[in-house]
């Protein structure tokens, strides 16, 4: 009887030790530093439907950096008459729970956070569009 108690105070130790020390990506990262596109698509219906981000015509590939200091640079680029254009707009955010709000100079957004790692970020924004709920979903890589 006492060598299946010390038994079940291991194991049961084990088990605690190795859920507590899981790995940070899966209890989250910190959503500070630079993060680019790597893929774009829509939830509908219950189904998400990803694809992988064109990067058309070699031009910067968007990005969001987020700073200690609660201010962001929102960097997009687009590729018109065989010329890339960039275009960066600042702001402040702020992340409570799951969802971070975006603060541009003319209005606020916010997002749900699906997924932070330390290296992945996905977000969704839901809307509506001819009474059907469509959510649009990013996924970031840290760089």
């Amino acid at each position: 009887m006492k060598k299946l108690s010390i038994l079940f105070v291991s194991v049961l130790t084990l088990g605690l030790s190795l859920t507590s020390c899981s790995s940070d990506d899966d209890n989250g990262g910190s959503i500070e530093g630079k993060w680019e596109v790597t893929h774009q698509g829509v939830i509908f219906n219950g189904q998400e439907a990803l694809e992988a981000y064109d990067n058309e015509g070699g031009c910067e590939i968007p990005s969001m950096t987020y700073s200690s200091d609660g201010k962001f640079v929102d960097t997009t680029s687009e590729y018109w008459d065989s010329k890339c254009s960039t275009y960066s707009e600042e702001g402040t955010w702020k992340k409570e729970g799951n969802t971070i709000t975006l603060k541009y100079s003319d209005e606020e957004v916010k997002y749900e956070i699906a997924q932070l790692t330390s290296n992945t970020l996905k977000i969704k924004f839901t809307y509506s569009e001819g009474g059907v709920s469509i959510s649009a979903v990013s996924v970031y890589k840290k760089k």
